[in-house]
């Protein structure tokens, strides 16, 4: 059996600024509208996979945690980051940036692509959630706009 949520119809979404070193244009700053979608997969129990409700407001705290940002990644050798009370500078090949430190979240991922995005969301939420033994699998899909994405599955059994 499957449960099925679609970020984009239940408002698990956010818009956030990020760049990808060395990747062509997208090493420039720009931003998204992201969506994400999840599927539980596992055997109902009294008629229930899992509440919805539950998976609904654990994803909304992370794009809420996320939404408005810029998202620079702390697992890339290649991006220095310097950080004082009130700014974070950042730098990576020849380009330099200061943000407002309220302005910036990190994430500890190699770069803030959807790919890695939904590995970040999958794991906090299996972390934060206490999966019942009837969850086999978790898939997060964090989509960059309708209709391209990346998913990422994450199986109870070796989160178990």
């Amino acid at each position: 059996m499957m449960l099925e949520i679609d970020g984009w119809k239940v408002g698990m979404k956010f818009s956030a600024a990020h760049f990808i070193p060395e990747h062509g244009k997208c090493s420039r700053i720009h931003g998204h509208d992201y969506g994400v979608r999840l599927r539980i997969y596992g055997e109902e129990e009294g008629g229930i996979l899992y509440d919805f409700i539950d998976l609904k407001r654990k994803v909304r705290e992370i794009c809420d945690e996320l939404d408005h940002h810029i998202l620079v990644p702390t697992a890339n050798k290649d991006v220095c980051v310097e950080e004082s009370e009130d700014m974070v500078n950042v730098s990576f090949g020849s380009k330099n940036y200061s943000f407002p430190r309220g302005d910036v979240v990190f994430v500890d991922i190699l770069v803030p692509s959807a790919e890695l995005l939904a590995q970040y969301i999958g794991r906090r939420l299996v972390k934060s959630l206490n999966f019942p033994a009837n969850v086999k699998g978790v898939e997060v899909c964090v989509d960059e706009g309708p209709g391209q994405g990346a998913c990422e599955y994450i199986s109870m059994e070796v989160n178990q």
